[in-house]
């Protein structure tokens, strides 16, 4: 491999990272928007417990599950798919 294409490869790598990553000021401006469409008012002990409770809840939500190869949506069984 060329070192122009190396480069390239790494640059783009490097951006996806950069790009996918989530500054806890983003985080909490997510949180803050879905605590006020909940209806709770900013500066209330209750704003506060529902940022609270939105940042625990992204802490400890379950990870997606892991199917595997041919498993998930859109699998078909045996016996079950268009043209069985």
């Amino acid at each position: 491999m060329s070192r122009s294409v190396a480069r390239a490869a790494l640059f783009i790598a490097l951006l996806v990272a950069l790009t996918s990553c989530v500054t806890p000021e983003e985080l909490r401006a997510q949180d803050e928007a879905a605590c006020l469409s909940y209806g709770f008012q900013r500066g209330t002990p209750d704003f506060a417990t529902c940022l609270q409770r939105e940042s625990l809840a992204r802490r400890y939500a379950p990870p997606p599950p892991d199917w595997g190869p041919g498993w998930g949506p859109g699998w078909w069984g045996p016996g079950w798919g268009p043209g069985w």
